[in-house]
């Protein structure tokens, strides 16, 4: 499969190639910028793009915009220099690895996920030393020190917000003094994530190719995808891009519903939904939020899954409960943790162990999707010969 470059937004290369300068001690504090036209020129790109760059460093303390002086450098910015770690105190403490966890809400992908990684660390007599914090950003490098005195050898990051501040997450990977891997992929960060995101881009090798193809086989012209509307969802937009090249090609009507996860978003997505009733089958980003929705469709009168038809993701145990039982999809997390482990110890090596290809997946079919009502004991005939054929892909 063709693996497609994925390339940050330009005003982030301006941030990131400012900072490297500043790591490597070309600009010091006080350093005067060049201004924004004579950047602009020399990147390629106009003044505003240069003016974006300089007001986000601004916002996170690396320099200070001065009107009708410059742009300066400031003390806090020499702080951020990062500090590297002996190869040789790496080489000898590749048995104890740092796990940090935002301390927001979690879930049951979250726990499972965690649950899973003890597990594979402890096949491989690797020792996890886990911390929380109230957020990802340039103060959590203290912590990655922390962990670096406690012999650890990377720190691997097995969740982050939808609503992480991604400057945050640049600052806190750029400053830890340990190599850093991310649960989804970033703008920037590529080489970091335990997956390599370019494959992630082939829209005929991903899950989400699954859930819409799932759902076609079972007969419906109308499959819609509901998600979070928060802006740093990057992770999200990714599926979102799948979807949407999936729909493109099968021509099929482009149905996305972005909700707040407030109770008046739900209802204001089911309402335009409605006319659809009967014909359509709706991709929910986690189980949370197809259970969410599920209740919604409640409140305004319309069955599961004879008017829409649900199916979630991650396989959350309160799915058996719910009326009727949520069908969802699962990527094991024993592949998750296997693959983070592996990819924390490579980069301790300079090297990369990043997994690529289709990630393994599982169907949980219940009553919410639909299969079973539409073609009864055939549906698992169907759900073999579809992941079949996605494997020989």
């Amino acid at each position: 499969m063709k693996a497609l470059e994925a390339t940050p937004h330009k005003y982030q290369e301006i941030c990131d190639n400012i900072l490297a300068r500043i790591e490597s001690g070309e600009l010091v504090p006080g350093t005067r910028l060049p201004g924004v036209r004579a950047l602009g020129e020399q990147y390629g790109c106009n003044y505003h793009t240069v003016r974006h760059a300089f007001e986000t460093l601004a916002e996170r303390g690396y320099v200070e915009l001065k009107r009708g002086s410059g742009t300066f450098v400031t003390e806090r910015a020499g702080d951020f220099k990062k500090r590297k770690v002996s190869a040789d105190k790496v080489l000898r403490t590749t048995d104890k690895v740092g796990v940090l966890l935002p301390l927001r809400r979690w879930g049951h992908y979250v726990t499972s996920l965690i649950d899973q990684l003890h597990h594979s660390a402890e096949a491989q007599k690797i020792h996890l030393n886990i911390r929380t914090v109230t957020e990802i950003d340039i103060n959590s490098a203290a912590l990655a020190r922390e962990f670096m005195e406690q012999d650890c050898c990377a720190v691997i990051l097995p969740w982050i917000g939808e609503d992480q501040n991604l400057g945050n997450l640049h600052d806190f990977v750029r400053a830890s003094e340990l190599p850093v891997v991310t649960p989804n992929p970033v703008h920037g960060l590529e080489n970091n994530c335990y997956r390599d995101p370019r494959v992630d881009l082939d829209t005929y090798h991903s899950g989400t190719y699954l859930q819409c193809h799932y759902f076609q086989k079972l007969g419906f012209k109308n499959i819609a995808l509901l998600g979070p509307s928060a802006e740093t969802a990057e992770y999200f937009e990714r599926k979102l891009l799948q979807y949407s090249r999936w729909i493109d090609r099968e021509n099929l009507p482009n149905l996305i519903g972005l909700v707040d996860e407030s109770r008046q978003d739900y209802d204001r997505i089911i309402k335009r939904w409605s006319p659809m009733k009967g014909d359509l089958a709706v991709i929910a980003y986690h189980d949370e939020m197809a259970l969410d929705f599920m209740g919604a469709c409640s409140r305004n009168e319309i069955s599961i899954p004879s008017d829409f038809a649900v199916l979630g993701h991650n396989n959350n145990p309160n799915g058996l409960r719910a009326d009727p039982p949520l069908s969802t999809m699962l990527c094991p997390y024993d592949y998750i943790a296997d693959g983070m482990i592996a990819h924390a110890l490579a980069l301790t090596r300079s090297s990369s162990a990043q997994l690529g290809g289709q990630e393994p997946q599982a169907f949980y079919i219940r009553e919410s999707c639909g299969g079973r009502l539409r073609l009864g004991n055939a549906i698992d005939e169907m759900v073999a010969s579809l992941l079949a054929d996605f494997f020989r892909k």
